[in-house]
């Protein structure tokens, strides 16, 4: 029997169940092996986007801190360009920056004020902002700074409206803000502050400022100290850190995505990093499942400098959850059903496939966008206002090889007419200048350079331009191109030509000023030799009443006729300056002695005399002048003025329209009217001034009716100091009005205190200078006294002269009348000795006329002094009015005046002018008898 062969059939399958197996665990490790690459790819791609996101909101952030302090450096730079800045001027140039950068709290200039300025500084000041005081940090808000050697205070501020509280700020009063605006002094570049406290916001916002010294014009700053003593004060930013980084994201559309958060991180004043600004949550604890993938929080710090200050950003952003997962997800379910090997295979090539791809449209979208700003840069400097020139670095004589638009604006070359010409054509004929030699020098070094250079335009026009050359390296370091980028400022050098200008002339004459005049007296003094040099001081007489019939405008016109005629009298040496007003100083060169230099001055004096015809009226002045001579008067400018106007004041004095050469004396009372000056003001000031009252006795009854108060100066160390001595001085200098005043309020107080303590119905005289009388406060000021004093208006009579009464008839009148209507009584001093006319005397509310002491005097031994006084007594009965004589010194004088009807009278005979404690016993007995000089 045959036996049967095994089936094959067995083999077969158990072989291919092996290889399924096979097969199914290859296909799940390649799909393994597919997930894991899915997962890192997408990872690498979140961590690209992050990083390219987080960049440019950080490139945001940092570019508007830039613009920031870019725009307190234009500030500063309008500072450097104008010297002195007025407000308007300040105003003008900083309220397009603020509108142009919104973030900007204010724009400030901070100014250095001593303590010895302070109240003049207030004072001013004050003119334009009332109850203007300098102020600091208080416990509740700002207060009034504490006295202090030195103020860095808030002068000019834009905007001022939402600033108020700034203005008048002392910077110096915050140790903070003293401490980084004194860096920024001595660095002489941007400094800003620590986080602080802003004053505009009451100390409940947070933000900084970045200071930038202003220094003198023309100073050295080789150095802290020179830097420190040139300084004048500081231009100042204000930041709202907040505004400026919300501000800046949301002009570009940042503040959109929710999955990013933002924070903004600064050095406070103790150097630890503060929080300023946040966007968005804070990303917490990731879910258990995303932990369990490896998946992490995406996070960027970076650090960046804000004019020396230390600032952090830090960016963060939550994975993207189960969403993120999808490609490694499918893939894997893709990978469990294809379990052959084959599938495998072409998922795991499918997926690289892809990935490609994606790499590629990075990278695509990378170049689009690098492209998109490669032409944006193009159209910026396309736009540009300033021209933008590309030179070549590798060719001789560094062609030109791009102009922008701007060019053709500057300079007036066509685009393609410039281009293959040489850089230095530019420079024109001033190619030789030392500012083009520091341009080549840095174009053959292959370095940045700058200068201000000297240029002219095609047709021939000068043109003066910043030039800033910049070299453009490849990243092997070689330089193939120079960017030369020009700044215009042929505006800004004609405005400070005319400003130095304004500087040395007069804008009313264009004679030399003050300024200009000290120069040429020290140059005429170097180059004379031992040869004399004359200065002149001319006052033009009576000018004053010019400006006041004709008004300022034909004084002004009248002004620039004298100085024409002033300098075409004068030799081509000779100087002649206006120093203000109507005051005019000639430098004489060339006058051996005296004798020519007053026939040199002769010459100008005649031709300031001549007629001037004015609006129709010929008008015919003189001119009173002092004259000071080198090496005898002086051996420099200043010493040589001030002699020359020491003599031009005495010959004032001695009577106007007259020459005075200085002599040694004049110098002693000059220094000496200037300490009684100094002295009076402080005599106002430390009340050292007290009232000596003479009685007034009526002749019929001889009873005391009255007192006239009598001012005397008790000076600590001067001792008594005569009416006659400081009178006089107190009417030039205006001090009369509050000493005046002092003793109407005194006068009035102590003739109450009599009345209350039962002396009687006295009345008391008080006399007004002719400065007191023109107050058009006058009225005001005497009905305050009386209310404060409590007394009545007849007890009170004020004492006027003729001569102030007649020099403004209607005016004076009307006052008069004023006071009348008061009921206050008014008499005519020295009555006799002026020059009244009858006719207005008739028209005068007077009560009283006073005989004047000249003709009581010779009253007894001259017929026409008691024929005077007959006719005043009959002239002022005749009127109603009483009449008293004063300087009665004899019996004889005294029964002279009974006998022709005098109503009272005053003087030796009775009383001198005595203290209160000494006349008060006369008062109190009421009538006195006479005790003559003599007795």
């Amino acid at each position: 029997m045959r036996s049967t062969p095994a089936n094959p059939t067995f083999t077969g399958t158990g072989a291919l169940s092996r290889a399924a197996v096979a097969t199914f665990l290859l296909g799940l490790a390649l799909t393994v092996v597919l997930c894991a690459g899915l997962r890192q790819a997408e990872s690498e791609r979140t961590q690209a986007e992050f990083a390219q996101r987080a960049a440019v909101r950080a490139a945001a952030v940092t570019r508007a801190f830039d613009e920031a302090t870019d725009a307190l450096r234009a500030t500063n730079l309008f500072f450097q360009v104008a010297g002195e800045v007025g407000r308007d001027q300040f105003d003008a140039f900083a309220q397009p920056l603020i509108r142009r950068h919104g973030y900007l709290q204010a724009l400030e200039f901070q100014r250095f004020v001593s303590g010895r300025e302070r109240a003049a500084f207030e004072s001013e000041r004050a003119r334009l902002w009332p109850d203007f005081a300098i102020r600091e940090r208080g416990p509740i808000g700002l207060v009034r700074a504490a006295p202090r050697e030195r103020y860095l205070v808030n002068d000019y501020v834009v905007p001022i409206v939402g600033n108020e509280p700034v203005y008048g700020y002392d910077a110096l009063s915050n140790p903070a803000q003293r401490g980084f605006s004194m860096r920024a002094v001595d660095t002489g570049e941007p400094v800003a502050s620590p986080l602080i406290d802003l004053v505009q916001g009451e100390w409940q916002r947070r933000g900084i400022l970045i200071a930038m010294p202003v220094y003198r014009p023309g100073a050295r700053l080789d150095g802290v100290a020179e830097r420190r003593e040139a300084v004048q004060g500081l231009t100042v930013v204000v930041i709202d850190v907040a505004l400026l980084v919300g501000g800046s994201l949301d002009a570009v559309h940042l503040l959109g995505d929710r999955d990013f958060s933002l924070a903004v991180n600064a050095a406070g004043e103790d150097g630890v990093m503060l929080r300023v600004f946040r966007h968005g949550e804070q990303p917490g604890p990731l879910p258990w499942w995303q932990v369990l993938a490896g998946e992490s929080e995406l996070r960027l710090e970076r650090e960046f400098q804000v004019a020396g200050s230390r600032w952090q950003l830090v960016v963060e952003q939550r994975p993207q959850g189960i969403a993120h997962h999808l490609a490694e997800l499918a893939a894997l379910a893709f990978g469990l059903v294809l379990s052959l090997a084959i599938a495998g295979l072409v998922q795991q090539r499918s997926a690289r496939t892809r990935r490609i791809e994606a790499l590629v449209d990075e990278r695509t979208s990378a170049l689009d966008l690098a492209t998109s700003s490669l032409r944006l840069y193009e159209r910026a400097i396309e736009a540009s206002a300033n021209p933008i020139l590309l030179v070549s670095a590798l060719r001789p004589g560094f062609p030109i090889e791009y102009a922008n638009p701007a060019c053709v604006r500057t300079y007036g070359y066509p685009v393609e007419e410039l281009a293959g010409r040489p850089l230095a054509m530019l420079g024109g004929d001033n190619a030789d200048e030392p500012a083009m030699e520091e341009l080549r020098q840095a174009l053959r070094e292959r370095r940045e350079g700058h200068a201000l250079v000297r240029q002219e335009t095609r047709d021939g026009m000068e043109l003066y331009s910043d030039v800033y050359i910049a070299p453009v390296r490849r990243p092997g370091g070689v330089t193939e191109h120079f960017v030369v980028t020009v700044y215009d400022v042929t505006k800004a050098k004609r405005y400070e030509a005319e400003l130095e200008h304004r500087a040395q002339y007069d804008t009313l004459t264009g004679l030399a000023n003050r300024a200009l005049l000290a120069d040429r007296i020290e140059r005429a003094i170097g180059t004379s030799g031992d040869k004399p040099v004359w200065a002149v001081a001319l006052d033009i007489d009576h000018f004053k009443l010019i400006n006041d019939t004709l008004g300022r405008r034909a004084g002004d016109e009248a002004l620039r006729a004298l100085a024409r005629r002033i300098g075409t009298s004068m030799r081509p040496a000779d100087t002649a300056a206006r120093v203000g007003g109507d005051n005019f100083m000639l430098v004489l060169c060339g006058c051996a002695d005296e004798r020519q230099a007053a026939a040199r001055l002769q010459v100008v004096r005649a031709a300031v005399s001549e007629p001037l015809e004015m609006e129709g009226q010929m008008l015919v002045l003189g001119c009173t002048a002092g004259v000071a001579g080198y090496p005898a008067d002086g051996k420099d400018a200043e010493t040589l003025v001030k002699h020359a106007e020491i003599a031009m004041y005495r010959a004032k004095e001695t009577g106007r329209n007259a020459v005075q050469f200085y002599a040694p004396h004049m110098n002693a009372r000059a220094i000496d009217r200037l300490a009684l000056e100094g002295a009076l003001r402080l005599a106002v000031q430390d009340n050292q001034f007290e009232l000596h009252f003479q009685p007034q006795v009526d002749l019929a009854s001889g009873y005391v009716v009255g007192t006239e108060a009598l001012i005397r100066w008790r000076h600590p160390q001067l001792g008594t100091v005569r009416p006659d001595r400081f009178i006089g001085l107190a009417e030039e200098t205006g001090l009369i009005v509050p000493i005046g005043a002092w003793v109407l309020r005194s006068a009035c107080r102590q003739n109450q205190r009599w009345r209350r303590a039962g002396l009687g119905p006295l009345r008391v005289a008080v006399n007004l200078s002719a400065r007191q009388f023109a107050e058009p406060d006058l009225v005001e000021t005497v009905a305050r006294a009386l209310e404060e004093t409590g007394l009545p208006p007849d007890s009170l009579e004020i004492e006027l002269t003729e001569s102030m009464m007649m020099a403004d008839v209607e005016t004076a009148i009307e006052t008069m009348g004023c006071l009348k209507r008061m009921g206050v009584k008014l008499s005519i001093d020295d009555f006799g000795t002026g020059y009244s006319s009858l006719s207005y005397l008739k028209r005068l509310p007077v009560d009283v006329l006073k005989i004047d002491r000249s003709f009581v005097k010779d009253i007894v031994s001259s017929a026409d002094s008691a024929a005077m006084v007959d006719a005043i007594v009959s002239l002022a009965h005749g009127l109603r009015m009483n009449v008293i004589a004063e300087g009665v010194e004899t019996l004889e004088q005294l029964d002279y005046l009974r006998n022709c009807g005098c109503d009272e009278v005053q003087g030796y005979v009775y009383c001198q002018p005595q203290p209160v404690k000494d006349v008060e016993p006369l008062l109190r007995a009421g009538r006195v008898q006479p005790a003559p000089l003599d007795a």
